[in-house]
């Protein structure tokens, strides 16, 4: 008796062993690429799936923010832009998007962070990171 509950736990341990994993989602946090202070921030929180963006120094360049996931072979894509004036305190300059995104859980997202001069100009300095909803 005592064999068969041996090979029952063993077998019981192999098979709890091949569960598969817990979903782990991925925050993201990207800076813009410019030398010195990094002039732009974007995060990602991937509970709820909220997007948002930061204008983090006075240097007369905006930031532009783009979040964008495939899922059944369709492309979101999601975009937030901050013009309206450049402080050095962060916390007045930021934005976020303004709707609920959903995503599904476990789809791998794409977070770009970049300055800019005015909506439409050239993107500069531009920097990206994945995470997972």
């Amino acid at each position: 008796m005592g064999r068969i509950a041996a090979a029952a736990a063993i077998a019981v341990g192999t098979a709890l062993s091949m569960t598969p994993a817990a979903h782990a989602a991925k925050d993201i946090e990207v800076y813009t690429d410019d030398p010195g202070t990094k002039g732009g921030m974007a995060w990602f929180k991937a509970y709820g799936e909220h997007f948002g963006i930061c204008d983090r120094d006075y240097d007369d360049l905006g930031v532009r923010g783009r979040l964008t996931y495939t899922y059944r072979g369709v492309t979101h894509e999601y975009k937030l832009w901050h013009h309206s004036g450049h402080h050095q305190d962060p916390r007045l300059n930021c934005n976020t998007y303004p709707d609920d995104i959903n995503i599904p859980e476990g789809v791998k997202v794409y977070l770009e962070v970049c300055l800019q001069e005015e909506k439409g100009a050239p993107l500069k300095y531009c920097d990206t990171d994945t995470g997972e909803a």
